[in-house]
């Protein structure tokens, strides 16, 4: 069995889709964005996270979203970029691997290793 898609919701459609397609590879699928508050987005391997815009977005405190990268070199990567950029992230530990985590603008947090 394979994920379909996951479905967030966030504060932002339109910022969360440029931010998963800048940093995470996602393309805006034709014809899924209803508007400015609802997006489809698409990863290499055919996964779909749609993002729909809420007003009051509580994820529990554990919540998040975990990328696996092709290995460290590119972990690392997306963390110098997302502290060039202005993100609040902490440098990468390793626990199975090089990873962090990062408490997105957006309401949830993302896990890349």
């Amino acid at each position: 069995m394979k994920i379909n898609h996951i479905n967030l919701t966030v504060t932002d459609a339109q910022a969360s889709r440029h931010f998963f397609e800048k940093y995470f590879g996602f393309t805006c699928i034709e014809g899924t964005t209803d508007d400015a508050t609802h997006v489809g987005l698409e990863d290499n391997e055919g996964m779909l996270l749609t993002l729909m815009q809420g007003k009051e977005i509580k994820y529990p405190k554990t919540f998040h979203i975990g990328f696996l990268n092709q290995g460290e070199e590119r972990t690392v990567e997306i963390y110098q970029q997302l502290k060039k950029d202005g993100f609040d992230v902490k440098p990468p530990g390793h626990y199975r691997a090089k990873e962090f985590y990062f408490y997105t603008p957006f309401g949830f947090t993302i896990q890349i290793s």
